[in-house]
C-alpha cells in the first residue's frame, strides 16, 4: 500500500512539474508575443522597416516557446517511438543530453526487431530516460555507457557510469519507506510491473551499475 501511495505522489510531481514547466517557459513566451503584436502594429504604420525587424524578433520568440513544447512532449512521450524506432530515440535523447552537459555517453544498442512487443519499447526507454535524468542530476559523472541486448524471451539494460557512487542499501531502503527518489522509484515500479529483475551495483568514489532484464514481450510474462 505504502508504495503503490508513494507512486500516486510521484505522478502527482509530475503533473506539477509539468504544468511549471509550460508555466514558466512556453506560456510566459506565447504571452510575451500576443503583447508584442499590438506594439508590431504600431511600429509597422509608423516605420515599415522597423516593424519589419519587430516581426523578425516575434518570430524568434515564437520558435523558442515551439522549441520548449516539443521538448516538453518529447518528455511526455517522444513520437519519433513510433515513427523512428527506439534506438534513434535513444540517440536522440542522449544527444539533447550531451548539448546541455559536458557528459561523454556511449552507446552499445542492439537494433530493435518486432521481437520486443512496443509497449515493452516504451518501458525501455523510460528507464533509460529515468536512469541517464538521475546521472545527469546527480552523479557528476564524466562517462557512461548504455548497452541494450536481448535474446528469444529477454532483454538486458546495462548503464554504468563514473561518478560519484552512492550507499545503495541506504538509499533504496529511502526510496521504499520515504519515496526521496522518484526517478529511482519509478524504474523500479516498472521493473517490478512487468516482473523483470533490477540489480544496481554502487560504491562511493567509484560509480554507478543498473542492470535490469525485461521480458521482450507480455506473452514471455504468461507463459513463465
Amino acid at each position: 500500500m505504502l508504495v503503490g501511495i508513494k507512486i500516486l505522489e510521484a505522478q502527482e510531481d509530475e503533473r506539477k512539474r509539468i504544468a511549471r514547466d509550460i508555466h514558466d517557459g512556453p506560456a510566459q513566451y506565447v504571452a510575451s508575443a500576443v503583447m508584442r503584436i499590438d506594439f508590431t502594429k504600431k511600429v509597422i504604420e509608423k516605420d515599415l522597416e522597423k516593424g519589419m525587424l519587430e516581426l523578425s524578433e516575434l518570430k524568434e520568440v515564437l520558435k523558442t516557446a515551439l522549441k520548449e513544447i516539443r521538448s516538453i512532449i518529447f518528455d511526455l512521450r517522444p513520437m519519433s517511438l513510433d515513427d523512428l524506432g527506439l534506438v534513434h530515440t535513444i540517440q536522440e535523447y542522449v544527444k539533447s543530453i550531451k548539448e546541455e552537459q559536458d557528459i561523454n555517453i556511449e552507446l552499445k544498442l542492439k537494433p530493435i526487431e518486432d521481437e520486443i512487443e512496443p509497449i515493452i519499447q516504451v518501458a525501455v526507454y523510460r528507464i533509460i530516460q529515468e536512469i541517464l535524468n538521475n546521472i545527469k542530476k546527480h552523479s557528476k559523472a564524466k562517462n557512461v555507457e548504455v548497452k541494450l541486448d536481448y535474446g528469444l524471451k529477454y532483454l538486458m539494460i546495462v548503464v554504468s557510469d563514473d561518478g560519484i557512487g552512492f550507499d545503495v542499501e541506504e538509499t533504496l531502503k529511502k526510496v521504499k519507506t520515504q519515496g526521496t527518489n522518484y526517478g529511482l522509484l519509478g524504474i523500479i515500479d516498472r521493473v517490478e510491473q512487468l516482473q523483470g529483475e533490477f540489480e544496481l551495483e554502487s560504491k562511493k568514489g567509484v560509480g554507478t551499475k543498473f542492470k535490469i532484464k525485461l521480458p521482450v514481450n507480455r506473452g514471455v510474462i504468461k507463459d513463465d
